[in-house]
């Protein structure tokens, strides 16, 4: 498993952690009638909305990584071209 794949797992089973627990929570509160547990359910689920959020951040940013070394890809394909330009240019004389 790779750390993509590591790091989706790790956000898929926060988010449905937050979840389940905000909405047991909003339940538990509505029964026992204890707003305070329902506050705390909202909050949970807040949470989880944030998680989206930072997933969504980590996703941009890996979407930036792998930009960056495809960049740095051709670059190097460059400078090597040049390498081998100037080399042939050398035996040349």
């Amino acid at each position: 498993m790779n750390r993509r794949r590591r790091g989706r797992a790790l956000f898929a089973i926060g988010f449905i952690v937050l979840l389940a627990d905000g909405a047991a929570a909003i339940w538990l509160g509505q029964i026992s009638r204890r707003p305070l547990l329902i506050i705390v359910g909202l909050g949970l689920i807040a949470a989880a909305a944030g998680v989206i959020l930072a997933w969504r951040r980590w996703l941009e940013a890996l979407a930036a990584v792998d930009a960056a070394r495809a960049e740095l890809k051709v670059e190097i394909g460059r400078l090597r071209e040049a390498a081998e330009e100037a080399r042939g240019r050398r035996s040349g004389y």
